[in-house]
């Protein structure tokens, strides 16, 4: 979502002054049924006028008029909408009007691959600078489904009193796991709803420092609420364990869709597209405070859209509080001015040692410390990985890429078969080039954030206000409703410890037993901060609809 304030001046005419005198109103002009009692302020001598209101980003919460439970339904198409229960988003004017005539024009059937690629629909268009049409069906599959608009406001999202436990869902299967905890799918006893549970181990993340992830991780899902991250609808603790239930993106893996392409790859229309998508969500992020860190092709999720979903946010670092936003004023008359994002990470400077490997900054390598300079480096290394299938400075061991990381620059040949007779373009190679700068200082992006980035050449046919509206390039394909039978992710081995839901019993941070959890001290609880609740989103409920 992008901001784009807008000033008012007022300029005398000529350079004269005019002496002038208003006469007082006769006595007539005091009834109410003569003039509007607007013009007769304008005569009033004790009338003054209101200053204008300065530009503010809200960052709380309206926790009054609560509302129902939402479902998940951000990327429907405008043509589907009815009329009963419509939210206003943020987006171009009259975008829902343009839409709705070129689905009328130009409705294709859905496309159907075959073959190893057949988890996913590939857009046909491989036109290098066209971008793929909007306002085309996305979810043929479910014609008959409600279609409500998702609503992107900072009070759109309600926090209530937890309504849920471990015990309210029912496990499918597993999703994925890390050092620490696992994701499944489940589902939701009274609803039948599907949603991706986060669980992490209270005790491997006190053996292995990761407390404080955990509550930055919380922190950024709870009041998050943009198109592109993942949404967050409850979270609770048990004795043993952190519980995250959030949106299930049924497209899998960034990643995993990468790999089971032709050649690993995309063509530079729709690496563009997802970089699109990708700077708008750190630019979302970098407003509110934070810098990500963790930017690669496996924390990215595709909604069944086949839109990203930025997830896995333990690695994120936040500025307390955020500063300010800036205005970039425009160097064209005919463009507004755009917000400049960098102010608002400006005092955050850390050192840890954190990311990726082939990902990793020079600056984060070198140890002097980084800031949000990292989060447009990655970038450039997503870009690059999306074009040829690898990373620019892969080498054989860690040491080896480290040093190519310090010393060597990205090297541009063809991209690999199918699209083996094309290079990137010159405005592509320029935005890496800027984007892989050594120097974090003249990385591009340093200056004023994502509005330096969104203004490349590279990205001169992109509307940023409609990404969500395009077909994406990859539209994962869904077999069974709701994605039940999680097609598009790996296969995972099974648990080797499971976890029965239905006799973990959620308890409130407060009587959480301190010294039942392995290197805690001083009979200290580390999880006491971790909030239990239930996020309500605007205009993502069907009883919410049927109720206005």
């Amino acid at each position: 979502m992008a901001f784009s304030p807008t000033s008012m001046s007022t300029k005398n005419s000529s350079d004269t002054e005019v002496a002038s005198v208003i006469t007082a109103p006769p006595p007539s002009y005091n009834s109410t049924t003569q003039l509007h009692s607007r013009i007769k302020s304008f005569f009033s001598p004790t009338a003054t006028p209101s200053p204008p209101s300065s530009f503010t980003v809200p960052d709380d919460f309206d926790l009054t008029n609560q509302k129902g439970f939402k479902s998940n339904s951000w990327f429907t198409p405008a043509h589907l909408n009815t009329q009963k229960g419509i939210r206003r988003v943020a987006s171009a004017p009259n975008a829902n009007k343009l839409l709705f005539k070129q689905q009328q024009q130009h409705a294709p059937p859905p496309p159907t691959t075959n073959g190893a690629h057949s988890l996913y629909h590939h857009s046909s268009k491989e036109v290098i600078g066209s971008m793929p049409a909007f306002g085309s069906p996305l979810h043929q599959q479910h014609p008959q489904r409600k279609a409500f608009r998702r609503t992107y406001s900072s009070a759109s999202i309600k926090v209530k009193q937890l309504q849920v436990g471990p015990s309210s869902f029912v496990k499918i299967r597993m999703l994925g796991k890390g050092d620490v905890g696992r994701v499944m799918l489940v589902k939701q006893k009274n609803t039948d709803k599907l949603f991706a549970m986060k669980v992490l181990s209270k005790k491997n993340m006190i053996k292995r420092n990761k407390v404080k992830r955990a509550l930055a991780e919380q922190e950024i899902l709870a009041t998050s609420n943009h198109p592109f991250i993942v949404t967050l609808y409850h979270s609770f603790q048990s004795q043993d364990y952190l519980y995250f239930v959030m949106e299930y993106c049924v497209g899998g893996e960034f990643f995993r869709a990468l790999q089971l392409r032709p050649g690993k790859c995309l063509n530079e229309e729709g690496a563009q597209f997802y970089a699109a998508e990708v700077i708008a969500a750190l630019e979302y992020l970098h407003l509110h405070g934070f810098i990500y860190r963790d930017l690669k092709p496996e924390n990215i999720l595709l909604h069944q859209s086949g839109h990203i979903m930025l997830t896995d946010f333990d690695l994120s670092k936040g500025s307390t509080p955020p500063g300010d936003p800036g205005v970039v004023k425009s160097t064209s008359p005919n463009l507004p001015p755009s917000i400049d994002t960098k102010c608002c990470v400006n005092n955050l400077r850390t050192n840890s040692f954190v990311g990726t490997e082939e990902y990793i900054a020079p600056e984060v390598i070198k140890g002097c410390g980084h800031t949000s300079s990292v989060d447009w480096w990655t970038l450039g290394i997503l870009i690059y990985e999306m074009l040829y299938g690898t990373t620019p400075f892969k080498g054989s061991n860690r040491s080896e890429t480290f040093s190519r990381v310090l010393h060597c620059d990205a090297m541009f040949s063809y991209q690999p078969a199918p699209y083996q007779q094309r290079t990137p373009s010159s405005a592509c190679k320029g935005l890496i080039r800027r984007l892989l700068h050594k120097d974090e200082g003249r990385r591009l992006g340093s200056r004023a954030g994502a509005s330096d980035i969104k203004a490349h050449p590279f990205f001169k046919t992109v509307n940023f206000a409609l990404l969500r509206h395009q077909v994406p390039p990859i539209v994962p394909l869904i077999q069974m409703p709701n994605g039940i039978d999680a097609l598009n992710f790996r296969k995972m081995l099974p648990e080797s410890i499971s976890l029965d839901l239905e006799t973990d019993i959620h308890v409130d941070r407060t009587v959480t037993n301190p010294s039942a959890l392995i290197g805690t001290n001083n009979n200290t609880n580390p999880f006491e901060k971790f909030n239990s609740m239930t996020l309500y989103h605007e205009g993502d409920s069907d009883s919410e609809c049927d109720q206005s």
